[in-house]
């Protein structure tokens, strides 16, 4: 890419393999990826294809054994662990399939988590963080673990998007929802990453979520494919 921008993400040379008894098995080899930075695509993949280590792998939880993964000028791949975790806490936010809640915290209290760990939360954060669960529909003073899974996963986007993160990645995070409840939170994480212009990769293997997106990628047997490849 030219004029490289802080969240464009460049994949290049990516292998990432485990030991699998007395041989090794190849989990990812992607030559060649890059995503812009605002961009928002689908990634599908069948169950043990890898599309959860791939968000592992760009963001750092995990480190390849051979390649590179840049966000615009940090070199990701190549930074120590406390560097890695650093940028993810300062950049990433991340939504999972079985929510993450603390069920004895209200909704507000799960919300406003991610900005424990920057100090002081102050009334404005708390002020923000009410008026999103009212945007998405949560009562703000319910315990997580009485409210509906719906519910659930949208006080968990709140928690993600409560940090103004500039990469948001999804891992299968309307599997556990029905229909109704699904395409609710896919219009809210994708409405949210643009106003917030952020880089959004959201992994499902739902067909009818994938066709919210204008460009989606297959991950199938450690390789990735689709258009812009």
């Amino acid at each position: 890419m030219s004029n490289v921008r802080p969240f464009d993400l460049r994949v290049k040379g990516l292998k990432y393999h485990v030991k699998d008894g007395v041989s090794i098995r190849t989990i990812l080899d992607i030559e060649h990826l890059e995503i812009a930075s605002g961009e928002v695509l689908g990634i599908r993949g069948t169950s043990g294809s890898g599309k959860s280590t791939f968000l592992k792998l760009i963001s750092g939880i995990v480190t390849p054994q051979l390649g590179t993964v840049s966000w615009g000028n940090e070199l990701l791949s190549h930074c120590s662990e406390a560097r890695r975790d650093d940028w993810r806490g300062r950049n990433c936010g991340f939504l999972f399939q079985d929510f993450r809640l603390f069920g004895g915290l209200s909704a507000l209290d799960n919300a406003l988590l991610p900005l424990t760990f920057r100090g002081k939360i102050t009334e404005a954060d708390r002020d923000r963080a009410e008026k999103l669960l009212r945007q998405y529909g949560v009562p703000a003073e319910t315990q997580a673990s009485l409210l509906s899974r719906g519910e659930m996963q949208r006080t968990a986007l709140v928690r993600v998007l409560i940090s103004s993160p500039k990469v948001i990645l999804a891992d299968e995070p309307t599997a556990s929802l029905d229909y109704s409840n699904a395409f609710r939170v896919m219009e809210a994480l994708i409405n949210a990453a643009f106003d917030l212009k952020a880089t959004l990769l959201v992994v499902t293997h739902d067909s009818q979520m994938l066709k919210r997106f204008n460009r989606v990628l297959t991950i199938e047997n450690g390789t990735i494919r689709g258009p812009g490849l």
